[in-house]
This record gives C-alpha cells, structure tokens and sequence, in this order.
C-alpha cells in the first residue's frame, strides 16, 4: 500500500474525521522542519527537549495521514509553538514532504503512553475494514497495561507474541491485496 501523506484539508472526509476526533476542531496546515540527528516518530521528546532549550511550548493534537482512496487517520502527535505563536512539526520521517495537517487538541495530554490512531476508511471494502481492524488489535497487543509506557524493543508474553504474529500475517496478506487494488 502507499505510504500515507499529509491529508488534504478540501477533502469532506478530513473534515468528518477532525470533527470526530475534535468535536468543534478544524485541522491547520504546519510546516514540516525536521530536526537532524533525532530519531523518526518520537515527537514528544523531541518537541519536550526543543521547548525546554528554545521555549515555546508543546503543542498536542493529531496529525492528519492518508493513504488516497483507501483510509484516513488521526495520529497523536506534539508540534513546537515557537514565542511567536508558529507552529513547527520538528519530527523525523522515513517520508519528506512540506507540510502536515496538524488538529490542535486541547482536551488531551501526553502522559508517557501509547495513544491509538483513530482510523475511518474511504473505501468500501471488507479489505480496507478488516486492515484497519487489524491495525488497531496490533495496538492493543503492543499496549495492554504495563506495555503501554514501554518504549524500543518489547517483548509479548506468549500468548499475546502467538496473536500477534498471527495478525501481522493477515496484515501482510491485506496489503498486498490492497496494494494490487489500490495502486
């Protein structure tokens, strides 16, 4: 399947999901500045130590990912607000690009653990539904109690490694499927 981008923010379903997400929220569009040397996808370290070094403060909210025709995704995310009211998305990707669509969440806080992505196809196909199904019981196995404030390489107890390899096999399978459907 393609990698997700930056979703738009014309797009009637981007709107449907940050309304979901954020009752009373629209999305803003946030430059994409990512700081060298710092490791991909751990923006609330990241914007935590760029704050207490630079000032600002920490943004928290979703970042808004599509994979066109297929899915849509909020994901919990932290930008840097600079003194003078900018926002800055200073987080490492495998995947360039200029800008990402950032919601702005007041009513949450980063509180050293896993938060899930909420999810909403835009495809109707039984696929797409069980993928993302999928997706989010890989989330719940690599995050049931104490798993959730773990960070790095973890390790599953048994039966939940055995599920869990389980799931990650139907996932292959899916995208592969998927990516042949929706190239």
């Amino acid at each position: 399947m393609r990698h997700p981008v930056p979703a738009s923010l014309a797009a009637t379903y981007t709107t449907d999901l940050c309304l979901r997400a954020v009752p009373g929220a629209l999305p803003i569009s946030v430059p994409y500045e990512p700081l060298a040397g710092k490791p991909q996808m751990e923006c609330f370290p990241i914007v935590a130590e760029h704050v207490a070094l630079h000032g600002g403060e920490a943004l928290i909210g979703w970042a808004i990912w599509e994979v066109p025709g297929v899915f849509i995704e909020a994901e919990f995310h932290s930008v840097w607000k600079d003194a003078s009211g900018l926002l800055h998305d200073l987080t490492p990707r495998s995947i360039p690009f200029e800008a990402i669509l950032f919601l702005p969440d007041s009513t949450r806080q980063y509180r050293g653990r896993q938060v899930d992505n909420i999810r909403q196809p835009l495809a109707k196909d039984l696929d797409v539904y069980r993928y993302l199904y999928l997706v989010s019981r890989t989330f719940e196995l690599m995050n049931a109690g104490d798993l959730a404030e773990q960070y790095g390489e973890i390790s599953l107890p048994p039966k939940a490694a055995k599920e869990y390899r389980k799931v990650l096999g139907e996932l292959a399978k899916l995208q592969a499927r998927l990516d042949r459907r929706y190239p």
